[in-house]
């Protein structure tokens, strides 16, 4: 498997060794593993969600508000609320905190649907359909470098979390 030529120093062991030990000691070895793979996920989510953090920090977005912006932009139509539910895969409640705080911002607007007042169609304004244009294009570019993964590496990784996570 090839790899970029950037280099970064090695992590830190995740979990750590004293982690690892007792592990070992009380578990069978792949209940061991499980648990170890348990602990990189965990520091792989963190690690990332503070990175894209830092890059969506310039436009005061979230990663959960940029994901909301993603979906709608993706849609290119006005999305019932229950949809963006459903993509993200989180609570009504999460998605209600993040389409008020873009409300909030000018990115977005949420209106009753005409044809089912309970439903809430949610769409970009224009400046959120720009801004989400350029994130998504800035965002891709800087991930695939951060990662620093061939092609087949990155499918690998997305075809096993995918069935990780299914």
């Amino acid at each position: 498997m090839s790899r970029t030529s950037t280099k970064r120093p090695a992590a830190p062991l995740v979990p750590p060794d004293f982690v690892r030990e007792r592990y070992a000691k009380v578990l069978p070895p792949g209940e061991v593993l499980a648990l170890e793979a348990l602990f990189v996920l965990r520091a792989g989510v963190q690690a990332i969600d503070n990175v894209v953090s830092r890059w969506l920090g310039d436009d005061a977005l979230t990663p959960g508000r940029w994901q909301v912006l993603a979906v709608l932009w993706s849609r290119d139509r006005p999305v019932p609320q229950r949809e963006i539910v459903e993509a993200l895969k989180v609570s009504r409640a999460n998605v209600s905190m993040l389409v008020e705080a873009l409300q909030k911002e000018g990115q977005i607007t949420a209106s009753p649907d005409p044809a089912d007042g309970r439903q809430v169609l949610v769409s970009l304004t224009p400046a959120g359909h720009e801004v989400t244009e350029r994130l998504v294009r800035e965002t891709a570019g800087k991930l695939r470098s951060s990662l620093a993964l061939s092609d087949d590496e990155l499918r690998l990784l997305a075809d096993l979390m995918a069935r990780i996570f299914k």
